[in-house]
């Protein structure tokens, strides 16, 4: 995955600032597995409704550098709770940004007119992210070929990059990568949710960003469960990554 392959490199050499190489050789040249979710220095959480009231200073105290907060999903469905996310979290100092659950039965100018309608125009915003994934849904069935859901998503990405400036960042499963979206966008970063294990492992081919490793992570702030997320990356290339000066691997 070029620089965006993590921290087994820098284990390997120390030095290597510019290209990374993340493989299992790495692990395996120093008889250890690939490195846990605290083995990243930066980490953060996804929320929707479901988390009720946070409180957003608790949060930041307990070592969380970003957050997102679902928005809107499919062209009908707005989260409750994302208006008090939206601005608590940047109350309190967090970099946050808004995500949309793709509903594969709407029109992709549909959920991209639904998500302008609900997230404001932010400049200090976290890139917006597209979370699209396989589900089982009684009112949208089946399973789209390739190349409509491509077609589609190009249609979305490319309308909300517009409109808020910054490329969006798509989140999804590595089954749902691997049938339908491996290669088709290149430039993109790669939010892969992984419960099961280290992306590496279950896909050494994979090239990644955040890593969800967890749906029932515990952050200070959060009464219930959250899901947690961390970057592939060291800080400084994390605050790059905010400046907008970082760029996937193509």
């Amino acid at each position: 995955m070029g620089r965006w392959t993590g921290l087994a490199a820098r284990l390997v050499n120390p030095l290597a600032l510019g290209s990374l190489a993340f493989g299992l050789s790495a692990c395996a040249l120093f008889d250890f597995g690939p490195p846990g979710p605290d083995d990243y220095p930066v980490k953060g959480i996804d929320v929707s409704y479901y988390q009720e009231d946070i409180n957003w200073r608790s949060v930041v105290a307990d070592n969380t550098a970003f957050a997102w907060l679902k928005a809107t999903e499919g062209g009908d469905w707005y989260d409750p709770k994302f208006d008090a996310n939206w601005y608590g979290a940047a109350m309190a100092g967090l970099p946050r940004g808004a995500y949309h659950f793709w509903y594969f039965c709407r029109p992709a100018m549909e959920q991209v007119s639904w998500f302008l309608q609900h997230v404001p125009y932010d400049p200090y915003a976290l890139p917006p992210v597209l979370d699209i994934e396989w589900v089982n849904s009684k009112t949208c069935p089946g399973h789209p070929p390739r190349e409509v859901i491509i077609s589609e998503v190009r249609i979305w990405l490319d309308a909300i990059e517009r409109y808020y400036g910054k490329r969006p960042i798509i989140y999804t499963s590595i089954s749902f990568y691997n049938d339908r979206l491996r290669g088709a966008f290149p430039g993109y970063f790669i939010w892969i949710a992984s419960y099961k294990g280290h992306p590496i492992v279950r896909d050494p081919s994979l090239r990644w960003n955040f890593w969800q490793h967890t749906e029932a992570g515990r952050v200070s702030g959060i009464r219930g469960r959250v899901d947690r997320n961390v970057f592939n990356g060291s800080v400084r290339e994390w605050q790059a990554f905010l400046q907008g000066r970082l760029r996937p691997e193509s």
